[in-house]
């Protein structure tokens, strides 16, 4: 774990900042380009035949609604996203939805800069671990999308993973009033084929690009949130976050020079072999992306 410094205390967090940054705070200038104006880093809702470049941010925008009307966050007074990212939802859930206060969590500086420049000010986002967040009022809504990934250690013992994802949803728990409703997007792997490829792809996965990630088990989830939500809904749709991939890796390709003038080819090269590693993963059934409704018990 690491300490960071912000204020007049000194906080440890758990995930381990330092690997949450080398992926995340590259440039904002440069997600700009890899994601375009949608700014969202997760599987996108297309219908079936669509352009998938041409309506990116339109299918970015359907995910967004369709998770925000699972969660009752229309009109909600209090909204939280848990790994916020750049502020998307944050921002969608109070201009279109008429959510009156949204709250992010992020370990990210660069998107804590990217989101107050939004201008929203029904909106707040805190540097901070999901672990400190606390809370005078409980939230109606909470969101975690495609971040829960990165808050179990790899390098845990089983047990210890278990303790962990318990810890979340006590946490979630904890924040959400009575009756609220968490909606997760998270990615889970069953028993990978051993071909050669594939183990070398998972290890640069797990050891560079996003170092110490663990890529859960549904049963790991579900033991997590027992006694503590109800699961309303579990709908696998992995082809939403390969299609995305596969948009991001044609937005990068179309405009390499600059990203490369921006960030350097090795920050380059990383991103394009992480996309395609994801794209074919979900692609091929290795990796699932579960949309996950929950309910908190009383």
């Amino acid at each position: 774990m690491t300490a960071v410094t912000g204020g007049a205390e000194n906080k440890v967090i758990n995930p381990e900042v330092d690997a949450i940054r080398h992926h995340y705070e590259v440039s904002n200038d440069f997600y700009r380009l890899l994601l375009g104006p949608a700014m969202m880093y997760s599987g996108g809702y297309w219908n079936e035949g669509e352009d998938l470049y041409g309506l990116h941010d339109l299918a970015q925008e359907r995910k967004l609604d369709k998770f925000i009307e699972l969660a009752g966050a229309g009109g909600a007074k209090r909204v939280l996203d848990i790994g916020c990212g750049w502020g998307t939802m944050l921002d969608r859930v109070t201009r279109v939805h008429g959510a009156e206060q949204a709250v992010g969590v992020t370990l990210s500086r660069t998107q804590e800069e990217f989101i107050n420049s939004l201008g929203n000010a029904k909106v707040t986002v805190h540097v901070e671990s999901w672990e400190d967040h606390k809370t005078d009022e409980p939230y109606d809504s909470a969101f975690c999308i495609n971040a829960l990934e990165h808050f179990v250690l790899s390098t845990l013992p089983p047990k210890e993973r278990t303790r962990r994802f318990r810890a979340f949803f006590q946490q979630c728990h904890t924040l959400l009033k009575p009756g609220g409703k968490l909606v997760l997007h998270i990615m889970t792997i069953e028993n990978p084929p051993l071909k050669r490829e594939l183990i070398d792809d998972l290890k640069f996965l797990q050891r560079e690009e996003f170092k110490g990630c663990y890529i859960p088990k549904l049963q790991d989830l579900a033991a997590g949130a027992e006694s503590l939500f109800v699961i309303d809904e579990i709908v696998n749709e992995p082809l939403s976050f390969a299609r995305a991939c596969r948009v991001w890796l044609e937005l990068l390709a179309e405009r390499r020079d600059e990203a490369v003038a921006m960030e350097g080819a090795e920050i380059v090269q990383r991103f394009e072999r992480y996309l395609d590693i994801f794209a074919y993963t979900l692609e091929d059934g290795i990796f699932n992306n579960f949309r996950i409704t929950l309910t908190r018990r009383g």
